[in-house]
């Protein structure tokens, strides 16, 4: 566990550089605290707000990393990217954040205590994103979300963690009670096939979510209007379907809820599944190493965590568009 432990003291260490950076336009807040490990730790779940309080109350937009323990790369290319649009001296510097126009409130790390322990789970052994409580339809066996035991990978609980909790916190806080706005959140996975996929409702079936209009018009202006050409867009169950999916849950509950309250805002929830193992060909040795095929290669890395740059630029900037523009 030391290396974890050292590795999460390097992520949180460049968190308070992050903050240090931005200054007045950057504020951390935490959220909750991880399920307590064996050892007896429990560990803060931190958000960092960055930009005006007006945009952040009024302009939103969501970046999720770490939400399994070994996905490190993900939260890599988070704070990668966060350095990029903050430092005043940077060539990615994001003025529209300084103006107000945009607000922007990130958990680099949702499952502090699954990096810490080098775990895909929590410290409890649970995969928070089969942890919904959502049953599928057809989900594959065992991979789909098991119940058994969390001896074996991919089980999902009883009921919603403290990560899950703190997740469902942070969208109730800053997303779920504004009455006009488009609210795009993003979740940054890795690990998973050859080419990278961003994916959008629903996980637990292949019935189209209600947004998928919006979706599909969102793809179609990240592939060619903004040639973020290396993606696959779609749902998720159109690769494979899961229970317990958070995304399904949260978004079906904003759609209660809005339809009690009358909301016309858009939440709109995606998730970048970073493609990791394409170099395995070149790197087979990786297959052999816990977080070998959640990661790139050493020799990848950097320019792995430095290719989505753009692509999280134009994505944040979509907090400054109107519902009308994509209904």
């Amino acid at each position: 566990m030391l290396r974890g432990l050292r590795r999460l003291n390097r992520y949180e260490k460049r968190i308070l550089d992050i903050a240090k950076i931005g200054g007045k336009l950057v504020r951390i807040n935490q959220l909750g605290f991880s399920r307590k490990t064996a050892e007896g730790f429990r560990f803060p779940i931190h958000c960092l707000e960055i930009g005006t309080p007006k945009a952040i109350a009024k302009h939103p937009v969501g970046i999720v990393a770490g939400v399994h323990g070994l996905e490190t790369v993900g939260i890599r290319i988070v704070l990668d990217f966060l350095e990029y649009i903050i430092h005043k001296k940077s060539p990615g510097y994001l003025t529209e954040i300084e103006k107000g126009k945009v607000g922007l409130i990130v958990i680099p790390v949702m499952n502090p205590g699954g990096v810490a322990r080098k775990t895909r789970s929590n410290p409890a052994g649970v995969d928070l994103m089969r942890n919904s409580g959502i049953d599928a339809e057809m989900a594959p066996p065992f991979f789909g979300g098991q119940s058994w035991t969390n001896k074996l990978p991919y089980f999902r609980g009883h009921s919603l963690e403290p990560e899950s909790r703190s997740l469902f916190r942070y969208l109730s806080q800053y997303f779920f009670h504004l009455k006009t706005s488009v609210l795009p959140v993003l979740d940054v996975h890795s690990g998973f096939g050859t080419i990278d996929h961003v994916w959008w409702p629903y996980a637990k079936t292949k019935t189209p979510c209600l947004d998928t209009p919006i979706y599909e018009k969102m793809a179609d202006f990240f592939a060619n209007g903004r040639r973020h050409t290396r993606f696959k867009f779609g749902p998720q169950s159109e690769t494979y379907t899961t229970h317990g999916d958070l995304w399904d849950r949260f978004y079906d509950y904003f759609l209660d809820k809005a339809k009690v309250e009358n909301l016309k805002s858009k939440f709109l929830p995606l998730t970048l599944e970073v493609g990791t193992w394409s170099d395995i060909k070149e790197n087979p040795s990786k297959l052999f190493r816990k977080r070998g095929i959640f990661n790139p290669a050493r020799e990848n890395k950097f320019e792995t965590i430095t290719t989505y740059r753009d692509f999280l630029r134009d994505f944040v900037l979509l907090a400054q568009s109107n519902v009308k523009d994509w209904t």
